[in-house]
């Protein structure tokens, strides 16, 4: 609650700053109090910027055929501060899990945990989420898409903050997911069984996935011919928007012959005036027609009638007690089916799949509380649609779900999806729960009962946040971010094996795709370093210190050919000077 402010003590100049802020709100949407939720990250990086630094011991490489994963320790919000370097608009699909915000002391806030008893307890969280969300929005590609798991505690701010990020016009959907079966109780009388998923893109360009058929969907499809299984479907559309009012020009009339049992089109002719058909020509003794009607109402086909007609010998009729209905052949596709808002899948349960996975990775003991069901995350990421080669972005990685369920989905289908984990090292999260799953999911483990489970492969890089501290000299804090972002080259080009250490540079190897980092402001060492390029083979990236804001000098590159150029550091300081003021 806030404390009412004694506005006649402010001085003029004051007085016109609050009237400006009041004037510059909002008059629709979110507004909750910003004053009191400076957060402990903030505070850090008053006098530093975020950088990585791989942690060398814990690097995993099983297949150098697979993409290398990424798990980042540190504060989620500055590891999104050095993706929106490594990774702007290069996200395919964001899925976090973040605090539920449940008042239970559940997650902390400027090292505090915060309870049911704080009045700022929902301004601080959506201003938690809104700085991180606003971070992550940046991450995603054009056809990109978030989703985010959260509950009753916060599914109404939450949907009306992401209105405001994303656009209300990109909200794809909204789940219900069964993920509780024996319900958790509440003060208020109910059993609550569920959760949600919202479902949120950044443009117009993002197309739902598919889930795999169930075993009801799949055993609809009986029949069997050359083209595989298939069912027999109403040729007829019967869903509230298929009316004929809403499509007049797919109510035209088809032809049957009663004795032959033949479908034809007849010869038709469309009167604007009228919004209607009329046949030319005459129908023979035995011929008579079919309109798409159900129970008096006036209904449409399934396609119009240029479709119709080149699929006519197709279709099949049944006589029934209204007079004739009409069927098509609609055969199991590979693709799966459109997901439904409610997901009931015994799969889905936290408790019974969750937690029982990751004491099978990990053993029994206690070491997190309700941990996602792998395949409620899975299915998640297949509803947004990742490509087989996308990425995944989970910045509450929490024990570490999202990337086994890369892993699986990579296994399932022969894709090559990367996953970047980031999380804190709270309770020792990261290094004692997220980091050992994975590594057991990649190079295979024996659960509790004895049982070996083979490894699913893949590689796997640890970085932790690290910072560099500002200065008063700008030329100083370039010098030094320099010499500490190779790491985040490395990121940002997917480029992580050294192949060369010199003084003044170093050479990255992958994939037949080279990366070399020059870090000296003279320019004496470059000779040495384009002699080294010429004899590697493969794509060529070189990025090169500078202090120059503008840029290198092109005329100390005139003949190094089909090598791309990229000055340090100030593209680094130009995406931080937008979100840390420094």
């Amino acid at each position: 609650m806030s404390t009412k402010r004694d506005y006649s003590k402010l001085q003029k100049d004051d007085l016109l700053k609050v009237i400006e802020k009041l004037e510059s709100r909002k008059k629709y949407g979110l507004i909750w109090d910003e004053e009191k939720t400076k957060e402990q990250f903030e505070k850090e990086s008053e006098n530093a910027l975020p950088v990585l630094k791989e942690i060398k011991g814990k690097e995993i490489k099983t297949d150098p055929n697979k993409p290398t994963n990424i798990l980042i320790e540190g504060d989620n919000y500055h590891a999104l501060s050095v993706l929106n370097y490594t990774h702007q608009g290069k996200i395919d699909v964001i899925y976090i899990d973040p605090p539920y915000n449940t008042g239970a002391k559940d997650w902390k806030y400027n090292n505090d945990f915060v309870d049911i008893n704080d009045g700022y307890r929902h301004s601080k969280w959506l201003s938690f989420m809104e700085k991180r969300l606003r971070l992550a929005k940046n991450l995603l590609k054009s056809t990109g898409i978030i989703v985010v798991t959260i509950d009753d505690y916060e599914i109404a701010t939450l949907t009306l903050l992401m209105d405001e990020i994303f656009g209300s016009a990109h909200h794809l959907g909204t789940v219900v997911i069964k993920h509780n079966p024996s319900g958790r109780s509440t003060v208020k009388g109910f059993s609550v069984n569920h959760e949600y998923a919202l479902f949120f893109s950044t443009s117009n360009n993002a197309n739902i996935g598919r889930l795999p058929h169930s075993q009801e969907q799949a055993g609809r499809y009986k029949e069997k011919d050359e083209n595989g299984y298939f069912e027999w479907e109403n040729f007829r559309k019967n869903g509230t928007d298929s009316n004929r009012v809403d499509r007049p020009k797919q109510f035209y009339p088809l032809v049957i012959n009663i004795k032959t049992n033949m479908l034809r089109v007849p010869v038709i002719k469309w009167n604007d005036e009228e919004k209607s058909y009329r046949i030319l020509g005459q129908l023979s003794n035995y011929e008579t027609i079919i309109f798409p009607v159900n129970k008096g109402i006036e209904k449409v086909w399934k396609y119009g009638l240029e479709r119709t007609t080149t699929m006519i010998d197709e279709l099949l009729v049944k006589p029934v007690i209204e007079g004739f209905e009409i069927y098509r052949k609609k055969y199991l596709n590979d693709i799966g089916s459109l997901p439904r808002t409610w997901w009931d899948k015994p799969e889905y349960s936290a408790r019974d799949n969750g937690t029982r996975t990751l004491t099978n990775i990990l053993g029994s003991v206690k070491i997190f509380d309700f941990p996602k069901a792998p395949r409620a995350v899975e299915d998640c990421i297949r509803v947004a649609n990742v490509p087989k080669d996308g990425i995944v972005l989970d910045f509450f990685a929490g024990s570490g779900t999202t990337g086994q369920a890369v892993l699986n989905l990579n296994n399932q289908n022969g894709g090559n999806r990367q996953f970047i984990l980031c999380t804190n090292n709270e309770n020792n999260i990261a290094t004692e729960v997220c980091y050992p799953r994975v590594a057991k999911v990649i190079e295979g483990y024996v659960t509790p009962k004895k049982e070996k489970i083979s490894g699913l492969g893949g590689n796997l890089k640890y970085f932790k946040t690290a910072f560099v501290k500002k200065s008063i000299s700008q030329d100083d804090i370039k010098i030094r971010i320099t010499h500490e972002c190779t790491e985040m080259l490395c990121l940002r080009e997917g480029i992580f094996e050294e192949v060369k250490k010199k003084k003044g540079y170093r050479i990255f190897g992958q994939d037949n795709h080279i990366m070399a980092i020059y870090y000296a402001l003279e320019r004496n060492g470059l000779t040495e370093l384009k002699k080294d390029l010429d004899k590697m083979k493969g794509e060529k990236i070189f990025y090169c210190f500078t202090l120059d804001p503008l840029g290198l000098d092109k005329k100390d590159f005139e003949d190094w050919i089909n090598i791309r150029l990229e000055p340090i550091p100030q593209k680094i300081l130009d995406i931080y000077g937008q979100i840390y003021e420094y």
